[in-house]
């Protein structure tokens, strides 16, 4: 503080620190409330996605089962056509690559197993 701020502190000068505090105090919790709810949408979205992961390993595992069982398919013809389809993308990471928003939809099967 200096000279004037010393003698003549004021109950003005108090009231408008203790407003200015209130405000910005208020201002801290609401972006607070803003960060929990952002990390309770978060956790909802990974819980969702845990769902349809599992889901889908359970379809991925039923048809590879059923198939390999009746003989139809060997696991020989699986693995080739598994990994011409993880190639199509240009990435072999023993993943299908989401296609971008400007790329044509694929011509694959859609299942709906649910």
């Amino acid at each position: 503080m200096d000279f004037w701020d010393t003698f003549f502190d004021s109950d003005h000068r108090q009231r408008r620190d203790i407003e200015s505090l209130r405000k910005s105090e208020a201002a801290r919790k609401r972006a607070e409330n803003r960060n929990l709810r952002s990390l309770d949408d978060q956790q909802a979205r990974i819980e969702a996605l845990e769902q349809q992961v599992g889901e889908l390993r359970l379809v991925c595992q039923t048809l590879l089962t059923t198939l390999k069982e009746s003989g139809t398919v060997k696991p020989e013809q699986i693995s080739e056509v598994m990994h011409r389809i993880d190639a199509a993308d240009g990435v072999v990471d023993g993943q299908s690559t989401p296609r971008g928003p400007d790329e044509p939809p694929s011509n694959g099967p859609q299942i709906r197993a649910w």
